[in-house]
């Protein structure tokens, strides 16, 4: 992986903010080189603000992309429906206004965790879960997510070996990493 110009990320919330912050780190980028997208204001739902973004954000890395190594991560979670499902809803987006697909080549990546961000950050530290179960209330997560995103960045090394039992959506994430090299 060659060390891009910026990384720009698109993210639902905090939690989602501070693994991929922490993911970025662990690639060795300096924080100038990371660019977080403002949060929405308020309580909403993160995930439609993610979908409404979506299309611009990947309108903006495409023009930077020509003349500078640049990088869109966009995190957001499965929710109750599935991986396939929000990838066509990032996809419509896209057709919706006017943009092409993503390309192979482009350095677009899609984490998406199902049902939300802690079921990784659980299974990351261990913890025995399954992605059909609400992580998202339970107790400690907040300190669990650095070393979630280093055992993440670890398991996205192209020479590292998957555990047996690691769950679908991180599979699909540590795929989508790959699309770095």
């Amino acid at each position: 992986m060659s060390e891009p110009s910026l990384v720009m990320v698109l993210a639902e919330d905090e939690r989602h903010q501070r693994f991929v912050r922490r993911f970025l780190r662990r690639r060795g980028l300096s924080l100038h080189l990371i660019r977080m997208e403002p949060l929405p204001s308020g309580r909403g739902c993160g995930e439609q603000w993610v979908r409404d973004r979506y299309s611009a954000a990947v309108r903006a890395y495409r023009a930077r992309a020509v003349r500078a190594k640049t990088e869109l991560i966009v995190a957001i979670d499965a929710d109750q429906g599935n991986l396939d499902q929000r990838c066509k809803q990032l996809r419509e987006a896209l057709t919706r206004d006017g943009e092409t697909e993503r390309r192979d080549d482009e350095k677009i990546l899609h984490f998406i965790p199902k049902r939300a961000i802690e079921t990784w950050v659980l299974f990351l530290s261990g913890r025995s879960v399954d992605e059909d179960t609400d992580y998202s209330r339970g107790p400690g997560v907040d300190d669990l997510i650095a070393g979630a995103a280093d055992s993440f960045f670890g398991a996205s090394r192209v020479s590292s070996a998957l555990a047996a039992d690691c769950i679908p959506s991180l599979l699909a994430a540590i795929g989508e990493v790959r699309r770095l090299d």
